[in-house]
């Protein structure tokens, strides 16, 4: 048998794929040259490169809702990537679109997350507000490009241009220090806009599981949702397991047909996302895990303390900056001193953190 070499698999793209596809041979390069692997495609050397990293596997104590102390079987940010990853990987090759960028993308894409969720975000955010502001998306490019220097050789991972851009979704704060390459920011790959679309999916749903498996909702609750009702029709057992599982079908299903009538459209840039109508109950699900799961007084008590520790921990280590570890020094580079202990907190785990 003759084994496929990275050319094979970068030929095969192009037969294979959609034209509106990102191609592996049209992935931008990487700011420090190397020589190309033999066997795989730059996207999936990013991907690998992504798994290996320290700072994903810090995800695996970083909270997604619950704390990461609470329990073993909520999920972390590290579950909630690998399922965000599979679903990604799932809908791209559904739509012909390139499925290694896609799982990639989706493994890299909470990185910068700090610890204790959105809340460390929101605080993090707040602390640098006269120093460039804070955002989990701009951090991630940081840390792929910078922080992440596992060989010395400058450039952090040194991923590929089409990575890179597609971890810079939503806003990302003016006076954020980012690589001149990466300014004005492109337009993102469809890649990028399926990942962002399953990660949505991705936290409705085990948001749900996690709520009912801790008693924070009851199922009788859920019962209530328009989407709970559909799964519930189409599944063969009543089991909340199977239930949920059938939640996440509905939704994947949904959003792989309509994205792919709006590719198949001509005339217009195709729209990533769920239809009209999926998209109403997909919304009745998030105002439901807003009123009775994040608001709840079990998840803001945990945030709030979180936050309280974040802000203690980052003024202490401004006053004594010394005590940042020598290689975080380095890697940050030329920053203010906010930066650099934003740098370190922001990659601490939720357990180190605590026990700072």
């Amino acid at each position: 048998m003759t084994w496929l070499h990275r050319e094979d698999l970068e030929q095969l793209e192009i037969e294979r794929l959609a034209t509106v596809a990102a191609f592996s041979r049209e992935s931008g390069g990487r700011r420090l040259p190397e020589p190309k692997d033999p066997v795989r495609t730059c996207f999936q050397r990013d991907r690998d490169r992504i798994i290996h990293s320290s700072a994903f596997r810090r995800l695996q104590h970083k909270t997604q809702v619950f704390a990461a102390d609470e329990g073993d079987h909520f999920r972390s940010r590290m579950t909630h990537s690998l399922e965000v990853s599979q679903m990604a990987r799932s809908a791209a090759n559904a739509l012909r679109l390139n499925a290694d960028l896609a799982e990639a993308i989706a493994l890299a894409h909470d990185l910068g997350h700090p610890p204790f969720g959105h809340v460390g975000e929101e605080a993090l955010n707040e602390l640098m507000g006269d120093d460039g502001g804070f955002r989990h998306n701009a951090q991630g490019v940081r840390i792929v490009d910078q922080l992440e220097d596992r060989h010395g050789r400058g450039y952090g991972l040194n991923l590929t241009f089409a990575l890179r851009s597609s971890l810079l979704k939503g806003r990302i704060p003016e006076e954020f220090p980012l690589s001149p390459d990466l300014l004005p920011r492109a337009t993102p790959p469809l890649e990028a806009k399926v990942v962002d679309r399953c990660d949505r999916i991705a936290y409705l749903c085990h948001d749900l599981d996690d709520a009912i498996h801790a008693g924070v909702v009851r199922v009788e609750e859920a019962q209530g949702l328009t989407l709970w009702q559909d799964a519930a029709d189409r599944s063969d057992s009543p089991e909340t397991a199977r239930v949920y599982s059938e939640i996440v079908a509905i939704l994947m299903h949904d959003l792989v047909k309509a994205c792919d009538e709006s590719l198949t459209s001509s005339g217009e840039e195709p729209a990533i996302g769920l239809s009209n109508a999926m998209r109403v109950k997909s919304d009745e699900l998030l105002t439901f895990l807003r009123e009775r799961f994040y608001r709840s007084a079990r998840v803001l008590d945990a945030m709030a303390s979180g936050r309280d520790k974040i802000k203690s921990c980052f003024a202490d280590l401004v006053k004594n900056p010394q005590t940042v570890p020598e290689m975080m020094r380095r890697r940050a580079g030329e920053c203010s001193t906010r930066r650099l202990v934003c740098d370190y907190v922001s990659g601490m785990t939720d357990r180190f953190l605590m026990q700072q």
